[in-house]
């Protein structure tokens, strides 16, 4: 509270209060319409006293001119309204609900954005459980979202894309606190929509799951095993040079085109060079799908493939 009051004193006493009890409350003027004294009788701090004990002590170190800036909101409770108020404030803590990381995610100026890009589409995003109420059914969970932010990310391993698949990844990459997104992750620009809406994960595996019912031997279970790595491996080929170019740069990507017409192709390229790569670790047949799912195997995959 000490350093808003010194270095922000328009946002001092934007929240809490400070709540006095009074037997009685004499108003008197000074002499102009709209000044005076407000005298308090027997007077006692129901709540605030840490406030009251600031503001007196820094009143003596800053301007007047500083402190005119800063606005303290006061209640003054007298009657039985006095005592009802002194009960519900010694109690008041046990009504309090400790922080928790969807509230944090309310607050995080990347999930705001978001809800913006998904307004300009006439859709609703709940920003705690990623809901979409309205004309068409379909969803986008929180966890949706951050992993597909991850997928799409600049960084040059698929390291961060792993972290999001658990719970605690995603809090992690949420938390406003201490971000640990990339900056290309941080800040997807309005322009890129319709890939970090998610809609180009949820083509990919349309894709894979076209090539799985047509293809049953030569390891091609890998994409069932490991959808999320076969994500990464296609989006690594999207024109990331391009990805956050404004919407009215000439080298803006033709996302309408991609989605329709390369994406497709780029993902059948990228499913068969990691399905071979996986016959030539697995030269006997062996399938362990636990193990694919883990990291290091990701990494192996990729430099077997060719693609790290």
């Amino acid at each position: 509270m000490e350093k808003v009051l010194r270095e922000r004193p328009d946002a001092f006493g934007v929240t809490g209060r400070v709540v006095l009890g009074a037997d009685n409350v004499f108003w008197v003027p000074d002499g102009t319409r709209s000044s005076g004294t407000l005298d308090l009788l027997g007077p006692e701090c129901i709540d605030g006293y840490q406030r009251m004990a600031l503001v007196s002590r820094l009143a003596a170190e800053l301007s007047v001119e500083h402190l005119d800036r800063a606005v303290l909101d006061v209640r003054i409770v007298t009657g039985s309204t006095r005592e009802l108020a002194r009960s519900e404030y010694d109690c008041a803590h046990l009504y309090c609900n400790p922080t928790e990381p969807q509230d944090l995610l309310v607050r995080h100026p990347v999930m705001l954005r978001l809800v913006r890009q998904f307004s300009d589409d006439q859709c609703n995003f709940r920003i705690r459980r990623g809901e979409q109420r309205g004309p068409r059914r379909e969803g986008y969970s929180i966890g949706e979202a951050t992993t597909a932010h991850a997928l799409f990310s600049h960084k040059a391993d698929p390291d961060l894309a792993h972290r999001t698949l658990e719970d605690e990844g995603r809090q992690d990459l949420a938390e406003p606190v201490q971000p640990r997104v990339p900056h290309s992750v941080q800040r997807p620009h309005p322009s890129d929509r319709r890939p970090y809406r998610h809609h180009v994960p949820r083509l990919i595996l349309g894709v894979l799951e076209q090539m799985l019912r047509a293809r049953s031997a030569h390891h091609w279970h890998l994409p069932e095993d490991a959808p999320d790595l076969m994500i990464w491996a296609v989006a690594r080929q999207l024109s990331f040079d391009r990805l956050h170019c404004d919407q009215r740069n000439p080298a803006a990507p033709a996302w309408e085109e991609i989605l329709d017409t390369e994406l497709p192709a780029l993902t059948r390229r990228a499913a068969g060079r990691l399905a071979r790569a996986y016959e030539k670790l697995r030269p006997n047949g062996i399938h362990k799908g636990a193990e694919v799912c883990e990291l290091p195997y990701w990494h192996k995959l990729l430099k077997a493939a060719g693609m790290s």
